[in-house]
Parts: C-alpha cells; sequence; structure tokens
C-alpha cells in the first residue's frame, strides 16, 4: 500500500489558512480534538504537502466549514 504525498499549491495554502483559522475561532463544533486538527493543518502548512490519512481530517474540516458557511446565510 502507498501513501503517496499531495502537495499543496498557493491557492490550497490560503485555503487551509483559512480552515485553520475556522478551527480556532469556533474549537467547539470539533469536540475536543480541535488543537490536533489544528496541528495536523499547521504540519502541512509548514511541509507543503499531505498524505492520504491527513486528507479525510481536511475532507472532515472542509465539510464542517461548508455546514457552517450554510448557516451563516
Amino acid at each position: 500500500m502507498y501513501n503517496n504525498a499531495t502537495f499543496v499549491d498557493k491557492e490550497q495554502l490560503k485555503n487551509l489558512e483559512k480552515m485553520d483559522k475556522f478551527v480556532k475561532d469556533n474549537m467547539s463544533r470539533f469536540e475536543g480534538i480541535g488543537e490536533e486538527i489544528r496541528e495536523v493543518i499547521q504540519k502541512i502548512i509548514e511541509k507543503g504537502h499531505y498524505y492520504e490519512g491527513q486528507a479525510e481530517v481536511l475532507n472532515a474540516v472542509a465539510a464542517e466549514y461548508n455546514n457552517w458557511k450554510k448557516e451563516q446565510r
């Protein structure tokens, strides 16, 4: 089983920073795992790439962000 890295471009980096801010500002939505999520996002930002398991975390945060945006309308 391969675990190939996916590299982030400038647009994805900008979105990662938005996601990090969203998690930071909405810790209660993440039931005690907000800091761990932020650590994953920060590692991705620092290294410039992520792996399959980290992509699942990003997808979960993105889904929560999209739900939050809908609630704000």
